[in-house]
């Protein structure tokens, strides 16, 4: 997928998956992302239907684009979860870790899909024989497609 210089609107949906309550696996959450492109690459905001009430400003995006492959980060204002009520609540004081994405166009049906996932917590290991770090990593699948 060939982009030239130009801003465009991108809508869609994500969804939750592993690392959530079963409950919260059945959302959809619509967001929209406004882009500026320079080649093949871009930066833009994104807001979204579940969390665009709590902040003052959009969260930040920014990727490329490599033949029919699509990745980008997108990172939220601060931190932020849900109570066990559902409410969102934010931790102004903690930065939001980075949410990575990555898609692929499908052309029959002009849209990019795929999946996000996020680090939320990495603690270094070693057994005396392999050493690493322990993720806790939760993810989810997206689907958008470009508006304008």
């Amino acid at each position: 997928m060939k982009i030239a210089h130009s801003k465009q609107i991108w809508k869609g949906i994500f969804t939750y998956q592993d690392g959530y309550e079963d409950i919260d696996q059945y959302i959809e959450v619509d967001f929209t992302m406004i882009l500026n492109f320079t080649e093949d690459t871009f930066i833009g905001t994104s807001t979204d239907s579940e969390s665009e009430k709590a902040f003052n400003k959009p969260a930040l995006v920014k990727g490329f684009i490599d033949g029919d492959k699509i990745s980008f980060v997108l990172k939220y204002p601060c931190y932020y979860f849900k109570d066990e009520n559902g409410k969102i609540v934010l931790d102004e004081n903690s930065e939001h870790p980075d949410i990575h994405y990555l898609g692929y166009f499908d052309e029959d049906k002009k849209s990019v899909s795929g999946t996000w996932e996020m680090t939320i917590y990495s603690e270094p290991y070693y057994d005396g024989i392999n050493e690493g770090f322990l993720d806790e990593i939760l993810n989810g699948a997206f689907e958008i497609r470009r508006k304008s």
